[in-house]
This record gives structure tokens, C-alpha cells and sequence, in this order.
């Protein structure tokens, strides 16, 4: 997966790609109906605040919903009807019409409504009140790819939001899956909060992250600390260590199918999206 994730699927998007690795672009593409939903909720969120950024009402909630529903539904006959086979950036497309997976119109209408959850406990939120209070210019970043360096390597990273509280910097996060988030600075939230540490060069005891739980409906609050900072500049380095150990050449960032181990367990690999191309022995 991770092969074909962040190698197997490039020039996929040319014409003249050759058919195996167009079918590794096409599924990388590939949302499910647990996915597909979270991405729903966090373009939502990141429309109205863009709006807040820049001085402009947002819509009420019932209109949010009522837009956001619409919008599901059309990206739904979109998967059905096969168009993000000829592109995948332009129209939809959902793991369970790739794979002809039986899902029940209960379980598709319970995504739609995890949607509606999610946002009605965002918008309704003392969270989202005091963001809509804040200055235009406190807004930082809103889901925008950035990176940072790590010893001589780019770490690339996207925000949900970033905003200025007095003399803090606050790392936002958007939680929308039914898992439940164990408390303290998570390896995600540490990495973000180096990321903020650096780009906007304030002290690491000004820097918080808040994880909101759209789904329960609560948020974890944490201060970050240079132990946490430490921790994760260690997690980092030997992440980079262990994918660049897999290259076949390093410098010029090659590598080769062969070298990635499949997993070759039946009980995940029928739930990839990568399946087709892998053809593992299940």
C-alpha cells in the first residue's frame, strides 16, 4: 500500500500512462463510506472558516446541511456511474462501487447522517462561536500543505486550522471517525506542533493543540511540552530511517515494487484499495 500510495501511482494522471499504473492512480483516488464522509465534514468546516478569514457570513446551519446532503448525493451517482475512471480528481469515487461491496441503504443513509452529526456538533459548538469572534487576521492557516525541514528533510503537513490566540498559537484538528482519541499530544498533534514551534517562531510553551471529537462531541485540549517535542523529533527521524531504508536509491528517492513486502492478509487486503492491482495470495 504504501508503494503504491506514494510511488506505484505517479504519471497516472498522464495520458499516455501505461494501464497498470493509470489503475494504481484511479484507486489511489478511491474514498469509502468511512472516509468519504470525514472529508466531507472537514471541506465543509474549511469553507466556513475560509469565509470567517476573509470577512464573510457564513451560511446558517440548516443551509450547511441541506448543501453538504446535495453534495453527497451527487458525488454518490457520480461513483455509481464509473466517471472517476477517466478522472478521479474531478468526480468521485467510492471503494464499495469499485468493488461491487454490497452496502445496504441504511448503512449509506448512516454516513449521510455522521455527516450531519458531525457539523450540527461543530456549528453548534462554544468552539465554533469563538472562532467566529476572532479577528480575520488570527486565522494562520486553514487546511494549506506546508512543510518544515527536519535535518535535511522536507516534512510535508496540513493544518485543519491554525489560529492566534493573544501570545499562542492554536493547532485545531477535526475528528470525525466513531474511534474514541486517547488523551495527550498524539504523534499527529506533536508533529503539527513543531510544525507551528518553527514556522511562527513562538516558544513551545505557547504553542496548543485542540482535538475536537465532531462525532462525541468533545474536545481534548494539551499543552505541548519540549518533552513532546523531543519524542517526536525521535518518532520523525526514525520514520525517515525506515522508509528511506526501503529506496533503492536514496538520493534520487527510486524505488522498486519488489522491495515492498505484501502483507498478504485476507482480512485487510480485502479492504484496499489496492487490491486489483496487488493480487495477493488470499
Amino acid at each position: 500500500m504504501y508503494f503504491f500510495s506514494y510511488y506505484g501511482h505517479w504519471d497516472g494522471w498522464n495520458r499516455d500512462a501505461d494501464k497498470r499504473t493509470r489503475d494504481i492512480y484511479v484507486l489511489k483516488n478511491l474514498k469509502n463510506r468511512y472516509t468519504w464522509p470525514g472529508q466531507v465534514v472537514h471541506e465543509c468546516i474549511a469553507r466556513s472558516l475560509q469565509n470567517l478569514s476573509r470577512g464573510i457570513p457564513v451560511l446558517k446551519l440548516e443551509e450547511i446541511l441541506r448543501i453538504t446532503r446535495t453534495m453527497m448525493r451527487e458525488d454518490f451517482r457520480q461513483s455509481r456511474s464509473g466517471k472517476y475512471r477517466q478522472n478521479p480528481k474531478t468526480y468521485a469515487g467510492l471503494f464499495e462501487h469499485e468493488y461491487s461491496v454490497d452496502v445496504t441503504d441504511e448503512d449509506w443513509k448512516a454516513a449521510a447522517d455522521g455527516v450531519d452529526l458531525c457539523l450540527t456538533n461543530f456549528y453548534e459548538s462554544d468552539h465554533y462561536r469563538a472562532l467566529t469572534e476572532l479577528a480575520p487576521e488570527h486565522f494562520l492557516e486553514i487546511e494549506e500543505f506546508a512543510a518544515f525541514d527536519f535535518r535535511g528533510t522536507k516534512v510535508r503537513i496540513k493544518l485543519d486550522c491554525a489560529t492566534r490566540e493573544d501570545d499562542r498559537i492554536v493547532v485545531w484538528d477535526w475528528k470525525t471517525g466513531k474511534r474514541e482519541e486517547d488523551e495527550g499530544v498524539s504523534p499527529q498533534m506533536a508533529c503539527y506542533a513543531l510544525y507551528a514551534h518553527d514556522a511562527y517562531g513562538v516558544p513551545v510553551d505557547r504553542v496548543v493543540t485542540r482535538r475536537f471529537d465532531l462525532y462525541r462531541n468533545y474536545l481534548l485540549e494539551d499543552s505541548v511540552t519540549q518533552r513532546s517535542l523531543d519524542d517526536i523529533q525521535a518518532y520523525i527521524e526514525g520514520s525517515i530511517e525506515d522508509m528511506q531504508g526501503l529506496l533503492k536509491d536514496r538520493e534520487e528517492n527510486v524505488a522498486d515494487e519488489v522491495d515492498f513486502r505484501k502483507v498478504e492478509r485476507r482480512r485487510i487486503c480485502l479492504g484496499c484499495n489496492f487490491l486489483k492491482v496487488c493480487q495477493p495470495n488470499i
